[in-house]
């Protein structure tokens, strides 16, 4: 394993030197950060789709972003991935004390709130004062909104800013879809938009409340519609049919066929 990933370490090397790949020599730390998170997101998409195949190539992607990003640094600073995976270690055990120490977790809650202690001590010995930072913790502004929405409000709820059952989500979600459509018989465009972002909101805390990552969700449902739309395309063509030319009672009539044709494969 150790050869292959030294040969990695140094493919990226060759490609930013002097006469290498141009396109890699030109990539900023910034810009190889933004790729580290699409090849994440496709990597997430093959874990999805349950293909190992799939998931192995996209694991190589994201590990050679991540050496790029290394390497990057490392033009400008005294790093290597050695060092990084040293000071990763080094966080993993000394934030699971549970593991590698002498205390106990008998759960994945207590787990955490060992994690969160250990990780407010270490901001204490920095000089910061976590008591003065907010129960919200910083998001970068690229996070997805549903994980941002869900972020916030995993950590209201660690402070118990909570609602005390499920009822009172589902109540909240009903009340928002209600000022929503307020909104839109007023035809008012700015309450539409903050009411819609509210219902979204409730959306997201109902999906935690069941326990389902809401962008997990959506990426579900976002593939269900791909698959059935190209095939009710592709049986239409079959059929001398174009999609555009038929009536909306014949798109839903194939969006049914399409449908039940994969529920049975």
């Amino acid at each position: 394993m150790s050869g292959h990933f030294d040969n990695l370490l140094q493919t990226i090397v060759t490609l930013r030197a002097p006469g290498g790949c141009p396109w890699d020599r030109q990539q900023s730390l910034s810009n190889a950060a933004r790729y580290l998170m699409d090849e994440a997101g496709e990597l997430l998409d093959a874990a999805l789709d349950g293909d190992s195949t799939h998931i192995k190539e996209e694991l190589g992607d994201l590990l050679f972003m991540t050496c790029f990003c290394c390497q990057i640094l490392g033009e400008t600073d005294t790093v290597t991935m050695d060092e990084i995976a040293r000071l990763g270690n080094e966080k993993l055990l000394r934030r699971h004390p549970h593991v590698f120490g002498d205390e106990a977790a008998s759960n994945s809650e207590e787990s955490q709130e060992r994690w969160n202690a250990i990780k407010a001590q270490e901001k204490r010995e920095r000089g910061l004062d976590p008591s003065q930072e907010s129960a919200l913790k910083d998001l970068s502004a690229s996070t997805a909104p549903l994980h941002q929405a869900h972020g916030y409000q995993d950590n209201a709820a660690e402070v118990g800013f909570d609602w005390p059952s499920i009822d009172g989500v589902r109540a909240k979600l009903h009340e928002e879809w209600g000022e929503l459509e307020q909104a839109v018989a007023d035809d008012d465009h700015a309450a539409m938009t903050a009411e819609l972002g509210d219902f979204l909101f409730s959306a997201v805390n109902l999906a935690r409340w069941l326990k389902i990552p809401p962008d997990t969700a959506l990426r579900q449902a976002n593939r269900r519609f791909r698959q059935r739309f190209q095939l009710m395309e592709a049986d239409l063509r079959r059929q001398g049919q174009n999609l555009k030319d038929l009536s909306l009672e014949e798109m839903e009539k194939a969006w049914s066929e399409a449908k039940a044709r994969l529920a049975d494969s």
